[in-house]
Order: structure tokens, then sequence, then C-alpha cells
């Protein structure tokens, strides 16, 4: 037992003193920070526990690094901390913009009588304070640990491909019959914040095949390559309508800039229409995607015979028109992020009858703020949402592509108003605004 004793005396002296020789190192926030962060993204798609819990520990990453970089002084160390990391954020406007995406519909709870969903949804929105402020703070990554998170996205988004591919072809009948329904194949979380992962993770494998960055060995480039093309036509094969969207949409963007930049339009011309015919060959051989396309065109014709209460497609249409109707009656403040919920169903009760059982929030982000906080709110958010782009003084071009998708995805969900899409947006905008200078 003495022997035993020692041992683990000496084990946990031993481990006491490894960590106190890390935390002393220049760079242990920096190898702190990138941890974290690879929590972060990967569990964006597994687990609103641990993405919670990466959040904060990055906070208290960004805490640590103030705290030693912050000046000699009097007072609380507490209070200086606060205020010197508050300072940094202060001084950096493409950082502090963001916080309008919180207060904007932190204010319309002056005229919401919903206190309950107002707060929801002012905490939902509650990481932009907490991110502009942490990233303001943290310490330099350098280039090689920026660019080691977006490679572990793609792997980890490999990884979880693979295991929805299997599951798919383990119940195929069940999941095709599912999609004949209009429900989504079953995946890890949310299927439309999903296929938006996916999508980025190709955009940041092909930037990295691109840049030539490998970690270890020089065949991993040749890997990561196969794992772009997978993953590429892994979005085809989940069938995701929007998260398509927002791929092609940035492929075709980068394809301008290309052409714009080199003058060579011929080049884009021939290859945009391959890729037209890799969608048309993918929506003929994948049964997947095949069954969602002709479920689409059915469920438009539903919708034109006002018969699609009961189809996905149809009530996001309506949902949509719902949120204009909602914004014609209250044009400059809305009706109040708190009680959006109440004011849609009253609005589908008196103009769309049929569509009340299933209420649905306006599928736009752009409505969905129309309708909630009006005019003001949609401008303020919009600086919020433009200041960034134009401010970016990067170059890289993966900046730029993932804000089109953003822009795509804005267009058929309100995607900042759950805690998964506005981990998404916030998150991989800063971490591409920031590049190695994080």
């Amino acid at each position: 037992m003495d022997m035993v004793q020692r041992f683990l005396e000496t084990m946990t002296t031993r481990f006491a003193d490894t960590i106190r020789t890390w935390v002393r190192r220049s760079d242990a926030p920096a190898d702190a920070m990138l941890f974290f962060a690879v929590l972060l993204v990967v569990s964006l798609a597994i687990s609103p526990f641990l993405l919670s819990a990466a959040m904060w520990f990055l906070v208290f990453t960004a805490f640590w690094q103030a705290a030693r970089n912050m000046p000699a002084g009097q007072g609380s160390a507490l209070w200086r901390v606060l205020r010197y990391s508050f300072g940094n954020l202060f001084r950096q406007p493409e950082l502090t913009v963001f916080l309008l995406l919180l207060a904007v519909p932190a204010m319309s709870g002056l005229w919401s009588d919903d206190d309950r969903y107002w707060l929801e949804r002012v905490r939902v929105r509650l990481p932009f304070l907490v991110l502009p402020w942490a990233f303001a703070n943290l310490p330099p990554l350098g280039e090689r640990r920026h660019r080691l998170l977006l490679y572990n996205l793609v792997w980890a988004l490999v990884v979880m491909c693979i295991g929805v591919v299997v599951n798919f072809f383990l119940h195929r009948p069940e999941i095709m019959q599912a999609m004949y329904q209009g429900r989504p194949m079953p995946v890890p979380r949310n299927h439309i914040r999903f296929s938006l992962m996916v999508a980025t993770a190709v955009l940041a494998g092909a930037w990295l095949w691109q840049q030539r960055f490998v970690w270890r060995y020089v065949w991993e480039r040749h890997a990561l390559g196969f794992a772009v093309l997978f993953l590429f036509g892994f979005a085809h094969f989940l069938a995701v309508r929007s998260g398509l969207a927002a791929l092609y949409a940035a492929l075709l963007f980068l394809g301008v800039r290309w052409a714009w930049q080199r003058r060579r339009w011929g080049t884009v011309l021939v290859v945009a229409f391959a890729a037209g015919i890799v969608f048309w060959g993918a929506v003929r051989t994948l049964p997947s995607l095949k069954q969602k396309w002709e479920y689409t065109v059915y469920d438009w014709q539903q919708y034109r015979q006002n018969k699609g209460a009961t189809y996905s497609d149809s009530e996001r249409w309506v949902s949509m028109q719902t949120g204009w109707l909602i914004w014609q009656e209250h044009p400059w403040l809305g009706v109040g992020a708190g009680d959006l919920p109440d004011e849609t169903e009253k609005t589908l009760t008196e103009h769309f009858p049929n569509y009340r059982s299933t209420p649905k929030l306006p599928h736009n982000q752009f409505l969905y703020l129309l309708a909630g906080t009006g005019l003001l709110g949609l401008m303020l958010s919009l600086c919020a949402f433009l200041y960034p782009v134009f401010a970016y003084r990067g170059g890289q071009a993966i900046f730029f592509a993932f804000q089109v998708m953003v822009f795509v995805s804005f267009l058929v969900e309100y995607t900042i108003e759950t805690a998964m899409g506005v981990a998404w947006y916030l998150f991989f905008t800063l971490w591409f605004m920031r590049g190695g200078r994080v």
C-alpha cells in the first residue's frame, strides 16, 4: 500500500509540475484556444452541451490572455481585466458591430408582451457579445494553428458523413419512405445546419488543398483531395436543398472572382456547364436527391392549388408571406421579437386558415427581422452583417465565399435564431476574418 501511495503521489506531483510548466509558456493560451475551438466546431454537429461548454472555455482562455497582457495598475484585478478586455473589443469596430445583433432583439423587449419568448431570443443571441469579446482578446494563433482547425473540421465531417451513409444503407427502405413524405435523411442534430457544416467543410478542405497544407506527411494532401470530393458528393447524397444552394453559390462566386482576376471567362463557363451536368447526373442517379427533387415539384404543385397545408415547402412559402404581412402592419419597429409567434398565428388564422394547425415563423432571416423588429431592426442588423465584409483586409477568398453561403442561407432560413445557426455563422465569420492574426 505504501508503494502504491508513493507512486500516486509521484505521478500527481509530476502532473502538477507539467501543468505549471505549460501554463507559464508564452504560447499556452494559443494551444488552449486551438483545442477549444476544435471542440466547438465538432460539437456544432453533435452536442449542444459541448458547444456551450467550448464557447465558455474560449471565454476563459481570452480572460487568461487579457490578464497576462493588461498593464499594471491599482484597484481590483478583476475590474482591471474587464476594463482592459472590453477596451480591446471597442477598439476593433469590425468586432464591436456584432453587438448590434444582440441589441436588436434586446431592445424590442420594450414593445414585446411575451417576456418568455423574448428572453429566449436574447439568450440565443448572447454569443454576439461573448465571441467577439473573446476574439478581441485571444492570443495570436499563427497561420498553422489557424489552418489546423479547418483541417480537423474536414476530417470530423468525413467521419460523421460516413456514419450517415452507413445508417442510410442499414435502414434504406424506412428512410426513403420518410423522404417521400418530405422528411429529411437522419443526421446528427439539425439536417439544415448539418448540410451547411458539410458545405463549409468542402470550402475549407478545397482551400487547404489549394494552399498545400499538410499536418505531417506529404501524402495527406492526396487524402485531403479525396475527402473534399467525398464531402462534395455527400452534399448531393444528403439532398438538403438549402445546403446545396449555399455550396453552389459559394463555388459560383469563387469561379467568377477567379475569372475576373485572370480574365479567363471561357474556362469558368466550361466549368459551370460541367457543374450543371454533374448536378443533373446526381439528380438522375442518387435516389435521395431524385426523391427530394420530385417531392419539391409535387409540393410546389400542391401550393399552387392551395392544397399544401401538410407539406413542408408550402408551409415555408406561406411563412414568408405571413412575415411580409406582419411587417406591412408594423413597418418601423415590428411586433417585437417576443410577440412574433403569437402574431404569426393570428395572421395565419386570418389570411391562411388552412395552415394555422402548423404555424411556422418566417423562413427568411430578413423577413424574420422585419416582422419582429421592423425596418429599424433590419437596418441595424444589415450593418452588423455587412460592415465586417467591407472592412475585411485579409485577402482570403474563403472569407467572402463563406459570406455568400451565409446570405443564401438567410434567404431560406432564420439562421441566427437558433443556437447552432448563431455559432456556425459567428464563429466561422470571426475565424476566417481574423485568419492567422488571431
